[in-house]
Parts: C-alpha cells; structure tokens; sequence
C-alpha cells in the first residue's frame, strides 16, 4: 500500500473530521522524524493508519482482539482503547502491512507502552500535539516536543498528563500506560538518548 491508498483508505471510511485529524497526525510526525532524526515514512504512514478502526463497532472489535490473540485485558476497554491494537492488526492481516515499527506505533499512539521505538514515541507524541488539539496545556508539550530536544520526557509528560486526568475522571487506566509513564519517569541519570 502506497501513501495515497492510505489516505484513500481512511478517507473513504473515516468522518472528514477524523480523516483531517489523521492527517494533520502524519504531518506532525514528519516534523518530529525529521527533528529527532525517525523514518519518515514509517512515521507518516502510521499518523495516516492510526486511527483507521477509531468507529468501528465495539462487537466487531472484541472478535478481533480475540481472533489474533490480542492481548485479553483490552477486553475491558472501549474503542478509545481497543481501536489502536485492532487497526494494527487488521492492517497485518488484511491490508499487508509488515513493518513490525509501522504497526507497533499504530497499537500504541494512545496508550503508550515501556520500552518505546522512536517511530512508536514520535506517533504518541504526534497525535496529542496536533495542530487542532485544544487540550489543556497542549502548548507546553508542543514546546517541549519541537524545542526542548526529548522524546521521553515528552512521552513521560504526555503520559502523566493522561493518567491524571483520567483518575481525576474516575476511569480505569489500561495497564500499558501505566507501564510508560513508569519507564519515561525520568531523571537525569535515566533519561535515555533519542
């Protein structure tokens, strides 16, 4: 699949305004490969995909997560959840995506995980700091991404953020963003290179 059939694929099955987001996310992600030195197109065709299932049907994708062997727990979790591990596996196995760094910075733009690539780091990061995200103190993270030189301590800021608000809103925080923001916990001995 070549750049444009992804942008067509998600164009034609994704509301304008998730199709737009998508893109504004791989445009971002070009920006922070070409900064932190990632591969742009893995980059970009990731921001394109990442949010290809974000309306599928709930059912549809609990037959998934089990038909792949997914991981269980994402059972317990919605599509704001489930739709980044089941659009990774779709495109394996339907659309013949391979690139084992392309799918793993699909499954995990929203929840983040341990041990990140930087594919998998500049996608997270990419799809929070979007041009048109309006979340409280989006510019802070936005500085910090383009200007401040760290992809972990984006990740780890990215990571708290969320973490805080959900408990603040009395939801459940999957086990793999808890494991992020405890890895990118960062001091100065630990921060790795990017």
């Amino acid at each position: 699949m070549n750049k444009q059939q992804a942008r067509d694929l998600i164009e034609n099955k994704l509301p304008e305004k998730r199709f737009k987001h998508s893109l504004r996310v791989a445009d971002t992600a070009i920006k922070l490969a070409q900064i932190y030195g990632g591969d742009v197109d893995k980059a970009e065709y990731a921001g394109i995909l990442h949010d290809f299932c974000k309306y599928d049907d709930l059912g549809s994708m609990y037959q998934i997560v089990q038909q792949h062997e997914l991981d269980t727990s994402l059972l317990s979790f919605g599509s704001e959840i489930l739709h980044g591990p089941v659009c990774a596996a779709l495109m394996r196995t339907e659309y013949g995506i391979d690139d084992p760094e392309i799918l793993s910075a699909i499954a995990y733009h929203t929840t983040g995980r341990a041990q990140m690539t930087k594919t998998e780091k500049i996608v997270f990061i990419a799809d929070y700091i979007e041009p048109a995200r309006q979340i409280p103190g989006v510019e802070e993270i936005r500085e910090m991404a383009y200007n401040q030189g760290s992809l972990d301590r984006t990740v780890y800021e990215i990571s708290k953020r969320t973490v805080l608000h959900l408990i603040s809103n009395d939801i459940t925080v999957f086990n793999s963003t808890i494991e992020c923001l405890n890895y990118y916990n960062y001091s100065e001995e630990r921060i790795e290179d990017d």
